[in-house]
Formats: C-alpha cells, structure tokens, sequence
C-alpha cells in the first residue's frame, strides 16, 4: 500500500474566521453560533488570539453564569494552539488531540486565516484513506 500523501492545513479552510467581540453576551454567542453553524470563534482584539468554543459556553452553564450577563471575556480560552498554514493535517490532528481541543487557529502572518475544526481534520484524514 502506497503512504497517504500530504496535505496543508490551510486546504481545510472553507471560510474565514467567525470573529466575536470581548463583550457579547453568552446568549449573542449562542445565536450566532447557531445562525452560522459553527463551534468556535475568534475573539477580536486579543493577541495573541483568544477563542471562544461551544465547550466554553457548556461549561459556563454548568457553572452556573447568567447567559445574558456573562460575556465572552469571562469565559473564552486564551493561549490557545495554533498551527501555521502550511502544518500537515495528521500534525494537526495529533495537536488537537494531545492538547484536548476541537478548534485550532490557522495563523499567517500574525492574522488568523481561519479556524479548523476536528471534524474538517479528520474528514481529510479519512479521504486518504477512501477518497469518496
């Protein structure tokens, strides 16, 4: 059997970065998240950059916070992984496991390009192995 060939991260990119801001709501993030069908997103200004995930928003409920008082800085994860456009899907994959996350920013030239879920990882781990 022939070895799976390689491919960049950045070809998992489908669309840029959804961006929230430091002070919206967990409710507004909710929302958007539904209406944009995603799972995290990038919280602007904050460098190095900060994310903000369904996890984030599943634990602060459990916690017991206010969905219309509590915003996103009170709960987003900072100092996040990223991998540059050019990392390796499986690299990639292997970041995401050994670091327990869902979301990486995809990061060029100091600017987020775009976020890669686990899903858009392993969807082209698995299409090495059985095209569709």
């Amino acid at each position: 059997m022939t070895p799976p060939t390689t491919q960049t991260v950045d070809t998992l990119i489908q669309r840029p970065a959804m961006l929230v801001h430091l002070d919206d709501t967990l409710r507004q993030l909710a929302a958007t998240f539904n209406a944009e069908s995603v799972g995290a997103a990038v919280v602007k200004a904050t460098h190095p950059p900060a994310l903000i995930s369904e996890r984030d928003i599943v634990n602060a409920i459990a916690t017991g916070a206010d969905l219309d008082e509590t915003r996103v800085r009170d709960v987003m994860t900072e100092d996040v992984a990223v991998a540059a456009p050019t990392a390796d899907v499986l690299d990639v994959a292997f970041q995401m496991l050994d670091n327990e996350i869902r979301h990486i920013p995809i990061i060029e030239d100091d600017v987020v390009i775009g976020v890669v879920s686990v899903r858009d990882a392993l969807r082209a781990l698995a299409e090495r192995v059985r095209p569709r």
